[in-house]
């Protein structure tokens, strides 16, 4: 709400109208922090949850919202094998076959949101992590599409980050 209030904020031209918005922008802002001190309490409250987020930030690309959203989004984290993670999140590729129809494999299903976090960290990792680095132009260059191979750096995320969270050990 608070980015749409900011997109009428720069096309308002009254003065009434460019008052309330700030207004209304400020107000939200003070909500938002409110409520990021009280997610932030809640995790020192909690060691096991405190140890997790430490452990999925210290992955590249990882950021403290998105290892929140996948906490909240996706418990299974650390107690599924790699193929269920992956469907769970919708990043498992299924096959679309049917007699003598033989079309390209995509992604289907799965948690909206927890995909849509890995995306975000995947195109994060992969500019600030060498290793996601060379298995994305690898990738890109031996399929010719771009977006499956931030896809597949998302899903190798993820398996990376179930690894992570079942044996407790921070990423090297």
């Amino acid at each position: 709400m608070r980015a749409a209030l900011k997109k009428h904020l720069a096309e308002a031209f009254d003065e009434a109208v460019i008052a309330d918005l700030e207004e209304t922008i400020a107000y939200f802002d003070t909500r938002i922090k409110a409520l990021e001190s009280r997610i932030a309490e809640v995790i020192r409250q909690n060691q096991d949850t405190a140890r997790d987020h430490a452990l999925m930030v210290s992955v590249p690309g990882v950021s403290k919202v998105g290892a929140l959203s996948l906490l909240a989004l996706l418990p299974e984290l650390g107690q599924r094998s790699p193929k269920a993670i992956a469907a769970l999140a919708g990043l498992a590729p299924f096959d679309n076959k049917s007699g003598k129809l033989n079309r390209r494999s995509h992604i289907q299903g799965g948690r909206s949101r927890v995909r849509r976090a890995l995306y975000m960290a995947a195109l994060t990792a992969i500019r600030t992590c060498e290793r996601f680095k060379t298995f994305y132009t690898a990738l890109a260059a031996r399929s010719g599409s771009k977006k499956l191979a931030i896809i597949a750096v998302a899903r190798k995320l993820l398996v990376v980050l179930n690894a992570i969270m079942r044996d407790k050990i921070a990423f090297a």
